[in-house]
């Protein structure tokens, strides 16, 4: 399964992502993740998935979680050596037995045949929800104090293919309430570049 959750700054990708990734985690599989979870996981960065890909290692049950997706798969990388190394991770994980998980706030940044290989597409939105209406933050309010009625309104774009060629995406979407998976991770830990 490869999956994107795509949405503005502070729209709740990175939030959503390592929720899916801490059910994975009770379900006994293993976490790699470019950003500090608060339960068992390893880190991982560009060297280390360097090293995994070109030294062929096997997982069991394995989630790579990627915060800013483009520190590893840029598009304007094209043809650069650490992009064919992370596009052949990226295209040997069925064989590995891995689930790559990314975030990003625009698609397009990110190296084409990772977006052509996406199994679901996610986009994320801030929503409050009053009186049993969810109603959309706008960006401008993204720094709101009412936590206890905070969600995640999830955009969930699945693929549809037949014989091997896309006929369409369906769209589910569904609300996560934000305020008892803020523990899972620091919202604040900012990623170095470099890693």
């Amino acid at each position: 399964m490869i999956g994107i959750f795509l949405g503005e700054q502070n729209s709740g990708k990175t939030l959503v992502m390592s929720y899916f990734a801490y059910t994975y985690y009770k379900k006994g599989y293993e976490i790699y993740s470019n950003y500090k979870l608060n339960f068992k996981h390893k880190f991982i960065n560009q060297e280390l998935l360097k090293k995994y890909t070109e030294n062929k290692i096997q997982f069991k049950k394995a989630i790579f979680l990627i915060d800013e997706m483009y520190l590893f798969l840029d598009s304007r990388n094209f043809g650069k050596k650490t992009n064919k190394i992370f596009t052949y991770f990226l295209l040997q994980t069925s064989k590995r037995n891995v689930h790559l998980l990314g975030t990003a706030q625009y698609i397009n940044t990110i190296e084409k045949r990772f977006r052509e290989n996406l199994n679901f597409m996610t986009f994320c939105q801030r929503t409050l929800k009053i009186n049993s209406k969810y109603k959309e933050v706008t960006n401008n309010l993204r720094f709101i104090s009412d936590n206890k009625n905070l969600y995640i309104k999830l955009n969930f774009m699945i693929k549809r293919l037949i014989d091997g060629i896309l006929l369409s995406y369906d769209i589910k979407s569904f609300y996560l309430k934000a305020q008892p998976i803020f523990k899972i991770y620091d919202t604040t830990q900012l990623l170095d570049i470099n890693e």
